[in-house]
């Protein structure tokens, strides 16, 4: 189980306050959940996608996580820490590397998602030519791929998320398994450079809806929030700090964010 950030601004910003500082910043969570098989930050730059991965713990290497975080200045930035899931039972060596950390990416596209894909083999096979775009042995990759397939095909994410789950549906009733639900979770925070989304969607399972967030432990695990203000947006696995400035995202709804005359406009539609 991971946790993610994102971050849309009218103007170019710092994160550092949001990453590293705050209360329940990113790296809070992180010490706070035991997120220690590695992170990820993906931003943009007049356009252009940058990545910094790392298959460590974030908290064992503060100096690198704090020289590239202050090291920062976009409009759009997504941030991850990881705490691998691993659906194949395979050897931890297998499952931890630069590659399996996330952000992940794809033709300008960044992603981050916070769950367990529990048949990515199954869901693999059916990706046809887009299977050759996963490059580790992470899950996360694989429900990655298959959005940027679906978001190829449909051109539309509401709807690009709407197939994908049809998929993920019919890749569970073809294989042998007896999961009550493809996911755990897909909760996931991704950006195409213009706009910034959030989905919020998570299996209704007893021993999901039971989990509570890391650092105030007063709302559901797998429900995001979000922070709208004029300038910007904020949205996350849970809130950074307390304040009834937050809102929720309820299952099931997908959060989108785009830059309008100056000021974050923002839409929140159930999927």
């Amino acid at each position: 189980m991971c946790r993610i950030i994102g971050v849309i601004s009218a103007e170019s910003v710092k994160v550092t306050h949001y990453l590293i500082n705050a209360e329940c910043s990113l790296f809070n969570q992180a010490v706070k959940g035991k997120q220690g098989d590695g992170w990820g930050i993906g931003w943009y730059t007049d356009r252009s996608l940058k990545i910094f991965k790392s298959e460590k713990a974030v908290y064992d290497e503060i100096d690198v996580f704090k020289r590239v975080v202050e090291d920062i200045s976009s409009k759009i930035i997504i941030a991850h820490v990881r705490k691998a899931s691993n659906p194949r039972n395979l050897p931890r060596k297998e499952i931890i590397g630069w590659e399996n950390s996330q952000p992940f990416w794809y033709q300008g596209r960044v992603f981050a998602h916070n769950g367990v894909l529990r048949i990515p083999d199954e869901v693999a096979e059916a990706l046809g030519e887009y299977r050759d775009l996963i490059k580790g042995k992470n899950d996360s990759e694989v429900y990655f791929v298959l959005l940027m397939r679906e978001w190829d095909l449909m051109k539309d994410v509401a709807q690009a998320l709407r197939s994908l789950e049809e998929a993920l549906w019919k890749a569970l009733e073809k294989s042998d398994k007896k999961y009550p639900s493809p996911y755990s979770s897909l909760n996931a925070v991704f950006s195409d450079g213009e706009k910034l989304y959030a989905y919020n969607r998570y299996s209704t399972e007893k021993e999901i809806i039971s989990l509570k967030s890391l650092c105030y432990g007063d709302e559901p695990y797998y429900e995001m929030t979000f922070l709208p203000r004029d300038d910007m947006l904020i949205v996350a696995s849970e809130k950074l700090w307390k304040s009834s400035e937050w809102r929720k995202l309820s299952n099931g709804e997908l959060l989108t964010a785009w830059i309008e005359k100056g000021k974050i406009r923002y839409q929140v539609e159930r999927v």
